[in-house]
C-alpha cells in the first residue's frame, strides 16, 4: 500500500504536530479547533501532508506555529517560550494521532478534520489515548464511513455552493435529472460514473472531475 510519505519521517512528523498543537493551546492560549482550521488553510498543511522534510522534521512544533503565524499575518504578538510539561496533554495526543492518521490514509488534513473535527478528537482522549495509533486509525475509518453516509455528497455540496437546483444542473450539464438525484442520494456510485458524465458535471460546476469523487477509506494491513 502507499502511505502519504516515506515512513522514516513519520516519528518526527508525529512529534512535531503533537508539539504544535500542545504549544498553540497550552502555551499560546489559542483554541485548538481554530488552530486546526488555520493550519488546514495554510500552505504548511499541504507541505506536511506530503512529507516535506522542512516541516515534518526540520523544525519543532513551536517553530511550526511561528511559521504559521507569519504566513497568515498573525506575527505581531510576541510568542511565549514553550514550557516543559511532565505529562502529555490531550492536545499533544490529538496532534500525534492526527499526523499518524494522515500518513496512514494519505488524506489531507482538511479532509481529516472535516470528518473528525478537532473538538471531537479531543473528546476521544479518554480512553483512546491508551490505544495504539493503528487501533485509533481503525476507529477513524469507521467514523469516516458513517459520516460520509450522513453528510451530503460532494456533488450536492458543489451544486448547493453555486445555488443551483438539481434541475438547473441537469440542464447545464446535459446529465439526466434522475441520475443527478441518484448520485446525490448515493443510490448510484459517482465514483463508477462514466468519464463523460463526470466531465459534463465538472464543467457545469467549475470544478475538477476529482472534486466530484467520493472518498474511499480503506485500511489495508501494514506490510
Amino acid at each position: 500500500m502507499t502511505f502519504a510519505y516515506d515512513r522514516i519521517y513519520l516519528a518526527d512528523a508525529m512529534a512535531v504536530l503533537a508539539e504544535f498543537f500542545d504549544y498553540a493551546v497550552s502555551d499560546y492560549g489559542a483554541e485548538g479547533d481554530e488552530v486546526a482550521d488555520l493550519f488546514c488553510i495554510s500552505s504548511l498543511s499541504d507541505m506536511f501532508a506530503k512529507g516535506n522534510p522542512l516541516v515534518v522534521s526540520g523544525m519543532s512544533g513551536p517553530e511550526l506555529f511561528e511559521r504559521l503565524s507569519v504566513e497568515l499575518g498573525y506575527d505581531d504578538a510576541v510568542l511565549p517560550e514553550p514550557l516543559f510539561r511532565f505529562e502529555r496533554t490531550p492536545d499533544y495526543w490529538a496532534g500525534w494521532v492526527a499526523a499518524f492518521i494522515q500518513w496512514r490514509l494519505g488524506i489531507s488534513f482538511d479532509e481529516l478534520f472535516r470528518i473528525m473535527p478537532y473538538d471531537d478528537l479531543i473528546r476521544l482522549y479518554h480512553p483512546w489515548h491508551e490505544a495504539s495509533e493503528e487501533r485509533f486509525c481503525e476507529l477513524f475509518v469507521e467514523w469516516a464511513r458513517d459520516s460520509e453516509v450522513r453528510a451530503p455528497t460532494r456533488l450536492a455540496r458543489l451544486r448547493s455552493g453555486l445555488r443551483l437546483s438539481q434541475r438547473e444542473l441537469a440542464y447545464r450539464s446535459g446529465v439526466g435529472l434522475r441520475s443527478i438525484q441518484m448520485y446525490e442520494q448515493r443510490q448510484k456510485d459517482i465514483n463508477k460514473a462514466q468519464a463523460q458524465t463526470l466531465l459534463r458535471l465538472s464543467r457545469a460546476l467549475y470544478c475538477s472531475m476529482e472534486d466530484l469523487m467520493e472518498p474511499v477509506f480503506e485500511l489495508d494491513e501494514v506490510a
